[in-house]
């Protein structure tokens, strides 16, 4: 009888502590087993189940690797980046998918659905913000074209409205498959145009992201999600009607590179992009 009492009273504290646990895990809160006052709750997110609590510079520990990567690609020192977002953090618990507290036009803090896009997208404006922070040193690309694929891999899955074949498809269309050498030296492989001619990047890095997020927000974001779609803005022609349709040209060597590049759609982590 009495082992039988021990189970409920344990069951029953079981069930005391998982109602306890807030059905929002997104807040980043739970209540330890001791008391958390009002004061250090805000300053606390939890990582696992393991009561194991994690401030923002634990946090950003554990994505050294994608902070350093993020911040070299947008081309701010990555010790700066951490100092400036433990300093964005301290008086409000970080939320993981806005780790910079971005807000919108109305004062809200954005979603960005994932913390390296919430990061990059808060690079973007740091850096435009502090441009006397910023490194634009020019590097031109003289690497493999296996290793832009990866990045255009790793970027589709930050910006996941994009679809990565016709991403890595329309580049290899427009690049000669990423190995035209004035395309690569100019770390642009999408074909992007300013009135001075072919826009150039620092980086191949900052090129590939810089294509990436033009295809998400220009073009996927608009509803113009499939080749045909986006062939009739990205490379247009006119019909004898005087109807506006992508180039039928086009649209074949996207559809060749698309046979070319398919089963290619990976994972790929930060770590095979460092050591690359």
């Amino acid at each position: 009888m009495k082992s039988i009492m021990t189970m409920k009273v344990i069951k029953n504290a079981v069930l005391t502590v998982t109602l306890l646990l807030p059905l929002e895990f997104g807040t980043g809160f739970i209540y330890n087993k001791e008391e958390v006052t009002k004061d250090t709750s805000h300053k606390v997110v939890l990582l696992d189940l393991n009561y194991e609590y994690c401030d923002t510079r634990c946090f950003l520990t554990k994505e050294k690797d994608t902070v350093e990567f993020l911040s070299k690609t947008v081309g701010v020192n990555s010790e700066k980046t951490v100092e400036n977002l433990i300093n964005i953090n301290s008086n409000d618990a970080f939320v993981t998918n806005n780790i910079g507290r971005v807000k919108d036009k109305d004062g809200n803090l954005v979603d960005y659905g994932s913390f390296e896009k919430g990061l990059i997208e808060y690079l973007l404006i740091y850096a435009k913000q502090n441009p006397k922070d910023v490194d634009n040193t020019y590097i031109p690309y003289e690497g493999s074209s296996e290793y832009i694929v990866k990045l255009i891999n790793y970027f589709t899955k930050i910006y996941n409205n994009v679809d990565y074949l016709t991403a890595v498809s329309i580049g290899a269309s427009e690049s000669g498959y990423y190995k035209v050498k004035y395309m690569l030296r100019a770390n642009n492989v999408y074909g992007g145009m300013s009135s001075k001619g072919l826009i150039r990047h620092k980086t191949i890095e900052y090129g590939i992201l810089s294509y990436i997020r033009l295809l998400s927000n220009g073009y996927y974001g608009k509803g113009l999600d499939t080749k045909e779609k986006i062939g009739k803005v990205y490379c247009p022609t006119f019909t004898d009607s005087g109807e506006k349709i992508a180039s039928p040209h086009w649209i074949n060597l996207v559809t060749k590179a698309m046979d070319h590049y398919s089963g290619t759609n990976v994972d790929v982590s930060v770590i095979e992009l460092i050591e690359d």
